[in-house]
């Protein structure tokens, strides 16, 4: 199937308000359905869908679409992702390979059915078993209360080789299917399966959407075993990537997106010690550094992150190893230093949660930081040599950081405009001098601006009372009836709407419409991709629904009316300022002149003296 194909079977097989239900309790009120909004604090049902336009609006936070722009928002997803999701949810294959069979270790749904298997059965050792007293010991003995066991999913694999390929054989598992998951692995010399995660207390990791995608097991204290890890994760799968997922996302994500904010730690412990003490909006890394992958992807729900790692030597040079990546991102990272070398679990189960959010209000931002490993213990009066080194590393990294080049936001020039300030006095250097060096790393290193980062027309939030009122008014009747379209495009071009919203929404009409077929509303949302443009569509609609046109096509003639007057009116003082300017002569000018006397007693409707 064409992307279009699979859009509208997708949309088609996916009803907004079943859709919808499945995240937020609806209540059916006359013709539409109202929920509490999630998207802010909201008291009262504020948020409207639309079963019969298949739409979704808040009319507190300005936004809305329909079953895609909801999906796409609610998980923090671009559209590709939302179509992929909501077609699995409708059982619909978007893949031109041929169908998988089912069952089989690469059928997707047989991996997922498998880890949530292995997950309820880990939970039930550690509940149950009689072997697992020192796993259930281990949880108490780190403060994990019964109810974080529980919410987190935690459990026990027993130290056998081939427990879990035993308890397999009664059901649809096989031991191919369990190796694909991640969960047994081969012998290199006889090729027997074992259990990966024998002797471990485990971690279920979940995706986004909450599905068991891999697992991180660590050992018990007091195995004596030299060749055993302390921690195993789940290799690269169809489902985890640990590059690519975050440890309680899941869990998580709503706390991030209420306060902007992400707290991003090493451990699982961490994470259940910080959510346990009511510190919601924290995760962790899954046994690799935070690379470029996790910042897009918390960046779709903060716009704020706190980087917690351990206080000891090693955690901060694991801070530093990532820091430049975070600055050279679109991304406010914040660092936060803990005392006395200790985890964030330790930490807060010794001085309290009030003492970590105090923690967290002495954290500093990634140039800050960079200043302060980078001038320690360098005496910049009298180390001239180590001086210029560290001055020349903190430029090199300013250089590369795309949020503080040149066409950046006031408040981001302003921040950039203080640090060279500070860095000057710091270093008893000229500030121009800095900054000229400065346009030269940049110019070196080509580092132009992140386009890509930058808010494009696609992300800003357009409101149909920002929109022209010439060009609200048809677009209103378009949204209502949209097979009008053609009748428009013959007398109104794109290029005379007022501003590019506006066009690109103009546009997605007529190139919808421009094989003659009918179109219905749906269609026609669903075949937008921006969230924005998605919100700003449904918006006219309700707005011409509540304006109870009845007769939309005279209504559009009046407005193509208006547009063509405009255009005269325009035409006209054109004309007059050439007139006043002098710039023509002659035959021209006469001609001009009796255009605008032919034109002008035509919208009178005065009959021309030659003409009858």
């Amino acid at each position: 199937m064409t992307l279009d194909d699979s859009r509208e079977q997708v949309r088609q097989a996916s009803d907004i308000a079943d859709v919808l239900g499945g995240y937020l309790p609806l209540t059916r009120q006359g013709r539409i359905y109202v929920a509490l909004c999630p998207w802010h604090n909201d008291s009262r049902p504020s948020l409207q869908v639309n079963p019969e336009r298949q739409s979704w609006r808040c009319w507190v936070c300005g936004i809305g679409g329909d079953v895609f722009s909801f999906v796409m928002r609610r998980e923090g997803i671009d559209f590709r992702e939302a179509l992929e999701l909501l077609a699995d949810r409708a059982n619909i294959s978007l893949s031109k390979a041929a169908p998988v069979q089912p069952g089989s270790p690469n059928d997707k749904r047989t991996l997922f059915a498998a880890t949530a298997w292995a997950e309820r059965l880990f939970q039930k050792y550690l509940a149950h078993s009689p072997d697992a007293d020192a796993a259930r010991r281990y949880f108490h003995d780190r403060g994990i209360s019964q109810d974080s066991v529980n919410r987190f999913h935690l459990g026990y694999a027993p130290d056998q080789w081939q427990w879990l390929v035993d308890q397999a054989r009664s059901t649809e598992f096989s031991a191919a299917v369990l190796e694909k998951t991640g969960l047994i692995g081969r012998s290199s010399t006889s090729g027997k399966p074992y259990d990966r995660f024998k002797g471990r207390v485990i971690f279920p990791i979940h995706d986004v959407q909450g599905r068991t995608i891999g697992f991180g097991g660590r050992i018990l204290p007091g195995n004596n075993d030299p060749k055993a890890a302390k921690y195993v994760n789940s290799p690269e799968t169809k489902l985890f990537s640990k590059s690519d997922n975050l440890y309680a996302l899941d869990l998580a994500r709503d706390a991030i997106v209420e306060s902007r904010s992400a707290i991003v730690v090493e451990g699982y412990t961490d994470v259940i010690a910080l959510q346990q003490a009511g510190v919601r909006n924290v995760i962790a890394v899954l046994g690799t550094a935070l690379g470029q992958r996790h910042i897009h992807l918390l960046r779709r729900y903060a716009d704020r992150i706190y980087l917690l790692l351990d206080g000891d030597e090693a955690g901060q040079r694991r801070t530093n190893d990532i820091l430049e990546l975070f600055v050279s991102e679109q991304a406010d990272l914040r660092i936060v230093t803990l005392p006395d070398q200790l985890d964030p679990c330790d930490f807060v189960q010794q001085r309290g949660v009030d003492a970590f959010h105090a923690a967290l209000d002495t954290a500093v931002d990634a140039l800050e930081h960079k200043l302060r490993i980078t001038t320690a213990g360098v005496d910049v009066r009298r180390d001239l040599h180590k001086a210029n080194e560290a001055l020349e590393s903190l430029l090199s990294t300013m250089a590369r950081a795309p949020r503080l080049q040149d066409g950046a936001g006031s408040e981001v020039r302003l921040r950039e405009h203080q640090f060279l300030s500070r860095l000057a006095r710091k270093f008893e250097v000229d500030e121009q001098e800095l900054r000229k060096r400065l346009s030269s790393l940049r110019r070196a290193t080509n580092a132009a601006p992140d386009r890509s980062a930058a808010p494009s027309d696609e992300d800003v939030k357009v409101r149909a009372a920002e929109l022209d009122p010439y060009d609200r008014n048809l677009l209103e009747v378009l949204a209502c009836q949209p097979d009008l379209t053609l009748l428009a495009a013959d007398e109104v071009g794109v290029d005379e709407m007022s501003s590019e919203p506006a066009r690109r929404l103009y546009q997605t009409f007529i190139t919808a419409c421009q094989d003659g077929s009918p179109v219905e509303f749906n269609q026609l949302l669903s075949g937008i991709e921006s969230e924005s443009l998605k919100g700003l569509l449904v918006e006219l609609d309700e707005q011409a629904a509540a304006k109870n046109i009845t007769d939309p096509e005279t209504l559009l003639k009046s407005f193509i009316a208006d547009y063509q007057r405009r255009f005269e009116e325009r035409e006209h003082r054109n004309n007059v300022a050439a007139l006043d300017d002098k710039t023509m002569h002659g035959q021209d000018e006469m001609d001009l002149l009796q255009q605008m006397i032919e034109r002008q007693r035509s919208r009178q409707g005065i009959v021309s003296p030659t003409d009858g």
